[in-house]
């Protein structure tokens, strides 16, 4: 205790040359028995996937199938990620890339993914066609996908969601007012010395449709703000309806009847 008073001196020598002492001490009092040991090797567990060998691609381009070493094995969910994976391929500009997968044992079950991804393709030009004033809005940005990297001007064609967009697109028109909106399936022309691909679009927009009678109580009419004689747009006619909905404090029912020959929409709201 004399010690610790001290400002300086040989005491202060002392004291710090006891206390590494101490700390070992202490660290021997709790950790007296701890020794190295060797690692323990991991084994191989039946049923599940060692090891995805894949051979002509990277593991980057077909990350679903690679990501699948070390799970369970299961073949449908390979099928699937082999279909996963092809369709990643085929964003990336390789169209008729294609992926086999076979099976062999190893450490646990072993796969290997044999890919030809054959050549890289990009759209040339996308060539769209109508029959009739297409309602406003360039549709080839209604048609393109992944921030403009598929299904655009420079991008990879993917058929499938060219057709949804194709479909998503005379939806769109639809509600519009273009109620007989129809689309050709896409027509493709491959380029094999060039690798690139000239898409044809072919649009049938149709007539469009105005609001023709409007039956409801005067009130109702009133709270809606529609006329006869307008042009149909089914998001007004939503808004119109929670509107008057508000206004009315009452629940209100629409019914929609097309008079094709007037290219006009009856409402009754009830």
């Amino acid at each position: 205790m004399a010690v610790r008073g001290l400002a300086g001196g040989p005491a202060l020598a002392v004291v710090a040359g006891v206390r590494p002492v101490l700390v070992a001490l202490l660290l021997a009092g709790c950790h007296g028995g701890i020794a190295p040991r060797a690692p323990v090797a991991a084994g191989c567990a039946d049923g599940r996937i060692g090891a995805v060998h894949l051979i002509g691609a990277t593991a980057a381009e077909v990350a679903p199938l690679a990501v699948l070493e070390g799970t369970l094995d299961d073949a449908e969910r390979t099928a699937r990620t082999v279909e996963v994976a092809s369709d990643l391929l085929h964003v990336h500009g390789y169209p008729h890339a294609t992926i086999r997968v076979t099976r062999a044992a190893g450490c646990g079950v072993e796969l290997t993914g044999t890919v030809d991804k054959g050549p890289r393709y990009a759209i040339a030009a996308i060539d769209i066609a109508a029959d009739a004033p297409l309602p406003p809005g360039e549709p080839r940005v209604a048609l393109e996908d992944a921030l403009g990297t598929v299904n655009a001007v420079g991008g990879a064609y993917v058929a499938d969601r060219m057709d949804k967009a194709l479909a998503a697109l005379v939806d769109r028109y639809r509600d519009a007012g273009w109620l007989d909106a129809a689309a050709d399936a896409p027509r493709a022309q491959w380029d094999r010395a060039a690798h690139t691909v000239r898409v044809g679009v072919s649009l049938h927009p149709g007539a469009r449709y105005r609001i023709g009678t409007v039956s409801a109580k005067p009130s109702v009419i009133a709270a809606l703000g529609l006329k006869g004689g307008e042009w149909f747009d089914a998001d007004i006619l939503k808004t119109a309806l929670a509107r008057a909905r508000r206004q009315l404090a009452r629940r209100l029912a629409v019914r929609l009847s097309v008079a094709a020959a007037r290219a006009a929409i009856d409402l009754e709201i009830r």
